[in-house]
């Protein structure tokens, strides 16, 4: 074989591995972060697999690549995520809380401004006006009242 032809070869060589490899669109599409949302990053940026740190996530890239090669040889969302789990335990798997674990800070701070707003609500109600004791009756003596107006007179 002559240069010109090894050099040939060596372009078609390299020209259908690009073809055959995987675009980044393939990494990104729906049916990878698909299951890509299930399984949680390990690098340490408490996000799932679909995350899009900059300049790039390897583990979640490493992640996608093998689910996408999955996917291409034909296994199911559930056999991908068991073949993770096999691989690296149960704390691979991104558990989402449910409604209720959503909820429950909403539903306890909304009850927790009703009791306050009771409690407001019982403290600035006035006093009812009764003659059972002292301090209870707010009404002003008149002649009480004419006493600190003659005290304060000779105050001044």
């Amino acid at each position: 074989m002559s240069r010109f032809n090894i050099g040939r070869f060596s372009l078609f060589l390299a020209l259908a591995g690009f073809c055959l490899a995987q675009t980044a669109v393939d990494l990104v599409s729906e049916p990878v972060n698909r299951v890509a949302k299930k399984l949680a990053c390990n690098c340490g940026c408490a996000q799932d697999m679909t995350c899009q740190m900059e300049p790039g996530c390897g583990t979640c890239k490493r992640a996608k690549l093998k689910i996408f090669a999955e996917q291409q040889a034909g296994k199911t969302d559930d056999q991908i995520l068991n073949e993770f789990v096999a691989e690296n335990g149960k704390n691979i798997l991104n558990v989402t809380p449910g409604l209720f674990g959503t909820a429950g800070p909403f539903v306890a701070l909304s009850l927790g401004g009703i009791v306050v707003l009771f409690v407001i609500r019982r403290y600035m109600k006035k006093p009812h006006s009764t003659a059972a004791g002292p301090g209870i009756d707010h009404d002003i003596d008149p002649d009480v009242l004419d006493k600190i107006n003659k005290d304060m007179a000779k105050l001044d």
